[in-house]
């Protein structure tokens, strides 16, 4: 999980081998057995233990869980729907054992999300406060990210506030990154949800929300700015703005927030970067926007950054030469 040091990998004892090979053997049998269960189309009880044992070893043979499920559609009682409720009930028990095992892998969550499509009587409250435990263990997990989104998909098509939900998730994506403000999936959850809420909402009340997100951007900046998560969130709220005054203010706002931060620490150089881009940015919005003097403040970021990055001496040599043939005014 993401955070957490890989331990050092120690050579086996030859006991700890001849165990591990006795697994081996065990595991391609069983496999063996599955496989031709499939081929002889057994849907069966014991084919569905079956496919459970080996499930349990491997988390990733998605033709096991597809064979899983193609046996479910031949039961008896998946015909009658309380008993097919109870029985995949039992499959979300199972599931939740292998997510306490392999928390990423792909087939499971997959396959959780068919079983929750064919329950009778779902319970997505009980989902979302399931998911929500997950990323408290492991906050930026991306496979837990992606499955909220489904749960709360489903949660806001049966509730007759859709506007409240997508509120009650933009708050928990602003407790997540207050939490950990380099937690991409959070900071990309959040931009889902924010056309949305803004949509909702008055110029005045929209812009009371832009300026907030602005300020939960700057504090993300200020506790680790070499972090391209608060970066790249700003980048979509300005391609988000609907007019080029909003995208004005927006630039002058950033240009204005990294000059304070530079103030602290002259020579980190992702703020750097961005003052430049933001510059970049102005000229791009509105020819002549950007005065003689940020041209030479311009130029001046630019040595700066050869100076502290030769790694990347040539590409900004390029920027400046680029810059200079736009701004030929003599700067």
């Amino acid at each position: 999980m993401h955070g957490r040091r890989r331990e050092l990998v120690r050579e086996p004892t030859v006991d700890e081998k001849a165990q591990a090979k006795q697994r081996v053997e065990k595991y391609c049998l069983l496999n063996t057995q599955v496989m031709t269960l499939r081929a002889q189309k057994k849907y069966t009880e014991e084919a569905l233990a079956a496919t459970k044992r080996l499930l349990e070893l491997n988390t990733e043979l998605h033709t096991v869980w597809n064979y899983r499920r193609e046996i479910f559609g031949h039961l008896d009682e998946w015909r009658d729907a309380e008993k097919k409720q109870a029985l995949l009930e039992q499959e979300l028990e199972f599931l939740l054992e292998i997510i306490m095992k392999n928390i990423k892998s792909y087939w499971m969550w997959n396959h959780r999300t068919w079983a929750l499509c064919q329950l009778p009587s779902p319970s997505w409250d009980g989902e979302l406060r399931l998911v929500a435990k997950l990323l408290a263990v492991d906050a930026r997990n991306f496979h837990g990210w992606d499955y909220r989104r489904f749960v709360v998909a489903r949660i806001r098509e049966a509730s007759d506030d859709a506007a409240a939900v997508d509120r009650s998730e933009f708050l928990f994506t602003t407790e997540q990154i207050n939490r950990d403000c380099a937690n991409h999936s959070a900071w990309h959850n959040r931009s889902k949800l924010l056309p949305a809420i803004l949509s909702e909402l008055s110029e005045e009340k929209r812009q009371e929300v832009i300026d907030k997100e602005v300020d939960l951007i700057l504090n993300a900046i200020y506790t680790d700015p070499d972090d391209q998560n608060a970066w790249l969130y700003h980048e979509w709220l300005l391609d988000v703005q609907t007019t080029a005054e909003a995208k004005r203010a927006l630039l002058r706002n950033k240009v204005s927030a990294i000059r304070e931060f530079l103030e602290l620490e002259e020579d980190s150089k992702r703020p750097l970067i961005e003052l430049v881009d933001a510059f970049v940015a102005m000229d791009d919005l509105q020819p002549g926007l950007v005065s003689d003097a940020e041209k030479k403040e311009c130029f001046a970021v630019l040595a700066k950054l050869r100076s502290i990055d030769a790694y990347h001496v040539g590409k900004y040599a390029d920027t400046e030469a680029m810059l200079r043939k736009r701004w030929a005014a003599g700067v």
